[in-house]
């Protein structure tokens, strides 16, 4: 299997998001964690600018993907190449971290190097996450369902990283830094034997190339609809991305397992992706039963009832219905968003039009977001250094609310996306 089609795009899948998990999972409580402690002592503002590179990477991805994969090389080598890059950067990063004395230095002294290096990864890996999609498309059968088994595959990776970091790491370290540095050097080679897709946008203008002309597709009321919820989510989601870690660490979700050492909530957290992923394989059986709008507006109920129950502060709630509720979001809201625009865009503008997904989902409404959630987790700590949480939870609760009623009151699912 691994030497089909199929077989190598689930590899590819399972790499992509292992490296990306074990990374970005782990460092927002090790940035946080105080030095004495093993970490860097950020302030929450300073680690919102760190996940900010990922915001600006998603903001010249489409820039550079229409043009790398639509115009000039197969996306397969701007996918090794991308990697290539991506675990230098990454390994240079662990190694700055490594070096860093936090102790006897001030902790800002340490944010402008780790933010030019995790700006290149961040680049790097909006870019591979765009051609991965986009990969995959173009060498399954359309309509069978194969994209979301693929696809599922990549979850997989992700919940693996997690109990590799929270569990056989030290998260608390630059130790999932070297992994995601090993984990992209791997895929830089492995991405040589995937299948080949030549560039399709050979000849046309650049400006139809970058994606210009998928800005078209404002003119359409679904689109408008699907973009602006997208947006108000993806500001709202970094208050999960960035807080959810040391919010678990308070709660006290944490399981000592005695001479197995203890489940940290980076490990713990990996149940919302086994719920992503029977999401995922239930997906082609959905969709035709029920259509695009009936499971988009289901993700975004589980997002409204993930904030509730994380506002709530109930520790049952939140690992046993918050946490799977962030999978079910994701797959039903963001994942079908993907397959709505792949099917509306012209076969040879689709690296662009997804391109255009990525700056929407994870551009502008992640740096307003990011600076929204960690200056409200500023704002609401005490003298005494803990948080306000459930001031800091009914923020994205209203957003996700207003998400939910704006998109049940005005997409219009398109006939020829329902089947």
């Amino acid at each position: 299997m691994v030497g089909s089609v199929p077989g190598r795009l689930a590899a590819m899948m399972f790499l992509q998001y292992f490296g990306l998990s074990a990374m970005i999972v782990p460092l927002t409580r090790y940035l946080q964690t105080a030095p004495a402690h093993g970490g860097l002592g950020f302030a929450p503002t300073q680690v919102g600018l760190i996940y900010a590179t990922f915001a600006i990477g998603a903001i010249l991805a489409p820039l550079l993907v229409g043009l790398l994969a639509d115009r000039w090389f197969a996306a397969e080598k701007v996918i090794a190449a991308a990697h290539a890059a991506m675990a230098l950067l990454m390994g240079a990063a662990g190694w700055w971290c490594d070096r860093f004395d936090g102790t006897s230095t001030d902790p800002s002294a340490a944010l402008v190097p780790l933010f030019a290096l995790m700006l290149g990864y961040a680049i790097g890996t909006q870019i591979t996450l765009t051609l991965t999609v986009v990969i995959s498309f173009r060498n399954l059968q359309a309509g069978d369902g194969a994209f979301w088994y693929v696809r599922l595959t990549g979850t997989f990776g992700w919940i693996v990283a997690g109990v590799v970091a929270g569990w056989a790491l030290n998260p608390i370290s630059p130790q999932p830094l070297y992994l995601a540095a090993g984990t992209s050097a791997v895929l830089a080679v492995f991405a040589l034997v995937l299948p080949h897709t030549p560039p399709k946008g050979y000849g046309r203008p650049v400006s139809e190339v970058i994606g210009l002309p998928a800005l078209k597709m404002f003119r359409d009321r679904p689109f408008v609809v699907f973009a602006v919820v997208l947006l108000v989510c993806n500001m709202m989601n970094q208050f999960y991305g960035l807080f959810v870690p040391p919010y678990l660490k308070d709660l006290g979700v944490e399981v000592d397992l005695g001479a197995w050492g203890r489940l940290a909530p980076e490990v713990i957290m990996t149940v919302a992706q086994f719920c992503e992923i029977a999401c995922m394989a239930a997906t082609p059986y959905l969709l035709r039963k029920f259509g695009l709008k009936r499971l988009m507006v289901l993700g975004l109920v589980g997002l409204v009832a993930r904030n509730t129950l994380l506002w709530a502060a109930n520790v049952p709630g939140v690992v046993a219905g918050a946490l799977p509720l962030h999978g079910w979001g994701y797959a039903f809201y963001g994942l079908l968003g993907s397959y709505f625009v792949d099917r509306e865009a012209p076969p040879h503008l689709r690296a662009g039009a997804q391109s255009l997904v990525t700056f929407l989902g994870s551009g502008p409404a992640v740096l307003v977001g990011n600076f929204l959630a960690s200056n409200t987790v500023e704002v609401n700590r005490t003298a005494a250094g803990t948080t306000d949480w459930p001031a800091v939870w009914i923020v994205p609760l209203v957003g996700y609310v207003v998400a939910l009623v704006v998109f049940v009151a005005l997409f219009k699912e398109p006939q020829e996306v329902k089947n």
